[in-house]
């Protein structure tokens, strides 16, 4: 703290805040309401925070549903906690990161029954919510739907913590930091770790929100503009800071049509959930496997809210999810709050310049080639970063040895025949189809 008790009191401070009145009285009504109609569920806490990105001043800040209750550790400003743990709202920097290594919104991720290595202990063996396996999907169906085998994945493909021996800072921690989550400290985080299994703060989660909605742009957050005394003189003046850019334009702009793209997620959230809003906007549920947090993350370029639920002493809660328990109030403030912050305009996401639109194979993820299966539909890319060549699609037609069964080369071609095979470079996803279920699906 700058300022002790003392100092503020005898000092006559006059503080000059970037919460907006309206915004902050909706904000607690809105919390307080849903957290007594949980209370059948065992919620008693809540929390939200909602940025302005463009300038990173926080609008509305609840920190509980009520300041004076002490059987809740009401006076615990859990917005700013930094020991909960974010479940699935956390993937997305998992994917961001991947974009920075090559993946794209169509790259294909086999969600199939996998086992990751765990040094002396058993494999780890993640499931996805729904206790199903959906086979071959994209990046853009894996995140909106929030599969979570395709979310490990992703982060086995970008890795845990930084490299040494390489001259850039990756990993999915340094991405974490990069955006403003610092409190991913520990040493010994595993995969579980993009599924929520490391401690944030509601704060530092929407703040680093505020960046994908930024185009990529990181301003810090700030709640306090000025500070001025009894006799008026300045104690205290906040100096923005320059925006940083801190991740791609394109890669943000990806991460954003995945998070607002309806058709996507109707999979495993209908069509008429309450992330669809009446304007466009992100959104990003989580939950913790106890269901001791709930989440919702979510935006629009004016505006970026994060809502948490639970209990400030971590009891759990019971079947409360992101989408039963934060979602609610989220939307409502966001379609109370967004209005008001555009003038009655809000912003929709558009197209940076590096964006280009290319159909792909809707299964593969690859240019369509003439065995595409499955039909075809249009992605978005960077321009840099085109999807696979038709080569590279799922059914190809290739020259078989005849005595191996492997691809043939130059010095077999007396033994070789044209064969249709599949081109699957995940070890699991070809023992899956090998399956009862990947067989099902391969005919």
């Amino acid at each position: 703290m700058k300022y002790d008790a003392q100092t503020i009191y005898r000092s006559g401070f006059i503080v000059y805040t970037t919460l907006d009145p309206a915004l902050q009285n909706e904000a607690q009504r809105l919390v307080t309401e849903q957290v007594a109609l949980l209370a059948d569920k065992n919620a008693k806490n809540g929390a939200l925070v909602a940025i302005r990105p463009s300038t990173g001043e926080i609008l509305a800040m609840v920190g509980s549903p009520d300041f004076n209750n002490d059987a809740i550790a009401g006076q615990i400003n859990m917005a700013d906690s930094p020991t909960r743990q974010p479940g699935s709202s956390i993937k997305p920097i998992a994917y961001i990161a991947a974009f920075e290594k090559g993946w794209t919104p169509a790259t294909l991720i086999w969600d199939v029954p996998t086992e990751f290595p765990d040094g002396a202990n058993p494999p780890y063996v993640p499931k996805n919510y729904d206790d199903k396996f959906h086979g071959p999907i994209t990046v853009r169906t894996a995140l909106s739907n929030s599969f979570n085998i395709p979310a490990v994945k992703a982060l086995e493909f970008v890795g845990i913590y930084d490299d040494p021996n390489t001259p850039e800072k990756e990993g999915f921690v340094a991405m974490a930091e990069r955006l403003g989550i610092t409190s991913l400290t520990r040493p010994d985080y595993g995969l579980s770790l993009t599924l929520g299994g490391g401690d944030v703060s509601l704060l530092d989660m929407t703040s680093a929100y505020s960046v994908f909605a930024n185009n990529g742009k990181k301003v810090p957050p700030v709640a306090i503009l000025k500070i001025v005394d009894f006799q008026g003189k300045v104690i205290d003046e906040y100096q923005p800071l320059p925006d940083e850019q801190v991740i791609r334009a394109e890669h943000a702009f990806l991460i954003s049509s995945i998070l607002s793209d309806n058709d996507a997620r109707s999979w495993m959230f209908g069509r008429n959930s309450l992330l669809n809003l009446p304007f466009q906007a992100a959104a990003k549920t989580g939950t913790t496997n106890d269901f001791r947090d709930n989440w919702t993350m979510g935006y629009t370029p004016d505006l970026v809210t994060g809502v948490w639920v639970g209990n400030a002493d971590y009891t759990p809660m019971v079947n409360t999810t992101g989408l039963s328990g934060a979602a609610p109030i989220w939307s409502s403030f966001m379609q109370f709050a967004v209005p008001i912050v555009s003038n009655n305009n809000p912003t929709p996401f558009t197209f940076p310049s590096g964006i280009t639109e290319k159909i792909i194979c809707a299964v593969s993820g690859a240019e369509p080639s003439q065995w595409c299966k499955g039909g075809q539909r249009s992605e978005l890319f960077a321009s840099d970063q085109p999807p696979l060549p038709r080569s590279q699609d799922l059914l190809v037609k290739t020259q078989i040895d005849t005595w191996t069964g492997l691809i043939a080369g130059d010095a077999c071609k007396d033994f070789a025949k044209d064969e249709f095979v599949m081109n699957v470079k995940d070890t699991w996803g070809r023992k899956w189809l090998r399956s009862g279920e990947g067989k099902g699906w391969l005919d």
